[in-house]
């Protein structure tokens, strides 16, 4: 049977008739595919290769220790963007005994997981940045890297412990496919209150909650670490000679030095691209939220499923937009990836 046909009368969210029905919706969502799948690949190999270059650099600042933390968590993002691919193209494959619903618990709920995790990060670490602007010398002996790793290991401890219960909440079985005419495993129905008691827990914390408030707070962060920057950039314009001599006598510079407003610039770029990057998705679950069709089994399934894979090509290219904000503004970084890769000139 042609793989468009079988498209459209299949049961899944992707083939499920609506706005976007047929050819149209099977051209779209290839095209959206192949992208994902080519930015989730990406973003993987490098923050891959980001773990590499921080482990190698160490973790006597505590900003490399957040760092590696957002891209474990960047990483695992990707992976489980792979995996939404997957999820929407391996069940078009004639004979394959399973359909998309077998990788909701491994695929796009995780992939929400890890979204937000990322976000908790970088809530972190413009909050972290933003304290040690306002007050440096306190903050930097508070804010050790020590502190930091217990800081990162509890973000992502109760992140995952919220999604043990996925297993539970989505058992793989086989069942019938009236459109198909056949038997293939999916997920079976539950009825077990405390299951699903502790889902729509998860789905109030990783849907309403985590977004609302690290978008609120990364937003703010920005803005005060933006003005925080101007405010030095004045500062120091008004003070040339001052900032001159200090510089050459090798003193400390006020009230934020060349070193400190770097490493806020750097936050600023990884705290923009992530609220840019946020917008899409919350567009998104605004949707489900507002209309009561917008589902994986409703009547606009397939433009859901649609939005949904075209929004995960934003939260890949967040995932792999790190790597390159590291190397062009962090000179210890582009070092470490440059010996890494052996690209400095022997001299």
């Amino acid at each position: 049977m042609d793989l468009r046909l079988r498209m459209v009368n299949s049961s899944d969210p992707v083939t499920a008739q609506g706005l976007v029905g047929g050819v149209l919706f099977w051209r779209l969502m290839t095209t959206v595919l192949v992208l994902d799948l080519f930015l989730a690949m990406f973003a993987t190999g490098a923050n891959i290769v980001t773990i590499i270059v921080y482990r190698k650099m160490g973790f006597v600042d505590s900003t490399n220790v957040s760092l590696t933390a957002l891209a474990i968590s960047d990483l695992g993002g990707a992976i489980t963007a792979i995996n939404c691919v997957l999820a929407i193209f391996l069940p078009t494959i004639p004979n394959i005994p399973f359909t998309f619903e077998i990788f909701v618990s491994s695929a796009s709920v995780p992939h929400v997981m890890f979204s937000r995790i990322s976000g908790l990060i970088t809530t972190y670490i413009s909050v972290e940045r933003y304290l040690c602007v306002l007050l440096p010398l306190k903050i930097k002996r508070i804010i050790t890297t020590r502190r930091t790793f217990i800081a990162m290991f509890i973000i992502f401890t109760i992140s995952l412990a919220l999604n043990l219960h996925l297993s539970l909440k989505f058992p793989i079985g086989w069942k019938f496919f009236p459109q198909r005419n056949r038997s293939l495993l999916g997920v079976l129905p539950i009825d077990d209150f405390t299951i699903e008691t502790l889902d729509y827990v998860r789905q109030a914390i990783f849907s309403l909650i985590l977004p609302v408030f690290t978008s609120v707070t990364v937003l703010f962060s920005t803005i005060l670490l933006s003005v925080a920057l101007q405010n030095s950039k004045s500062w120091r314009d008004a003070n040339k000679s001052v900032v001159k001599n200090k510089e050459t006598s090798g003193q400390e510079l006020s009230p934020v030095d060349s070193k400190e407003a770097r490493a806020v610039k750097m936050v600023i770029a990884i705290t923009t691209v992530f609220i840019v990057s946020s917008i899409p998705s919350s567009i998104h679950m605004i949707a489900v939220i507002m209309v009561p069709e917008f589902e994986v089994n409703g009547r606009y399934s397939n433009l859901y499923a649609l939005t949904g894979m075209a929004f995960l090509i934003v939260d890949s290219l967040n995932c792999c937009a790190n790597v390159v904000i590291y190397y062009r503004m962090s000179t210890k970084f582009r070092r470490a990836l440059r010996s890494l890769f052996r690209l400095d000139k022997p001299s």
